[in-house]
C-alpha cells in the first residue's frame, strides 16, 4: 500500500473514549515500526492511511488521518487526540485550489465543510448526513469516532472483514 501511495502515511486508532492521530510517516520502515509499537488488537479499532498528494505538496503535515476540527492549524498535528478523526481517498473538487502549496483539499474540506455535517457521534449513524459529505466531496472517507466506531462514506472494498477504500493493497505483504 505504502509502495502504491508513496507520499507518506498514518493511522488513527480509538482508545479511552477517544481518537488518537499518528502521522508524518513519510517512510515505510519508520510507519511500520510505529504501527509495532501500539500492540494492536483484534479488538482495536484502526484506520490507516497511505497519501498520494493532489494539493499542497509532500509533506509529513498533510498525510492524514485528520482531526475533525474549525481550526487549519490542527490539520497540520503529526502526533493528536480529538473527538473525530477523519482520513480520505480522492480528490474534492469543491476545495481544490492549485494555488494553495499549505493545506490539502481535504483539510480545507474539513474545516470549511465537513465541521457543519458532523457535530456529535450520532451524525456518523445517520445515513442523511454521510450521503450529504458523499454528494459534496464526491469521493470516500473513513470517519473515527472515539468509541472505535467508523462510518464509511463511498464505496469500499471488503476482504476478509478488512475495508479497503481502493485496490491498491493488492501485492501486499506483512514482513
Amino acid at each position: 500500500m505504502f509502495r502504491n501511495n508513496p507520499h507518506g502515511a498514518g493511522y488513527m486508532v480509538a482508545r479511552h473514549g477517544m481518537v488518537t492521530i499518528s502521522k508524518g510517516y513519510m517512510d515505510f520502515d519508520e510507519f511500520l515500526n510505529a504501527v509495532r509499537k501500539e500492540h494492536f488488537t483484534e479488538t482495536d479499532s484502526v484506520v490507516y492511511h497511505f497519501r498520494i498528494s493532489t494539493q499542497a505538496g509532500v509533506n509529513p503535515e498533510m498525510t492524514h488521518p485528520f482531526p475533525l476540527s474549525n481550526r487549519l492549524g490542527r490539520m497540520e498535528k503529526l502526533d493528536t487526540t480529538c473527538r473525530i478523526g477523519v482520513a480520505h481517498n480522492g480528490i474534492i473538487r469543491l476545495t481544490t485550489d492549485p494555488n494553495n502549496h499549505r493545506y490539502s483539499d481535504t483539510a480545507l474540506f474539513i474545516t470549511q465543510y465537513l465541521r457543519f455535517l458532523i457535530k456529535r457521534r450520532e451524525d456518523l449513524r445517520d445515513t442523511r448526513i454521510l450521503d450529504t459529505i458523499y454528494q459534496l466531496a464526491q469521493s470516500k472517507f473513513a470517519i473515527m469516532d472515539g468509541g472505535g466506531y467508523v462510518a464509511t462514506v463511498g464505496q469500499f472494498l471488503n476482504r476478509d472483514g478488512l475495508l479497503f477504500s481502493n485496490a491498491s493493497y493488492q501485492g501486499w505483504h506483512y514482513r
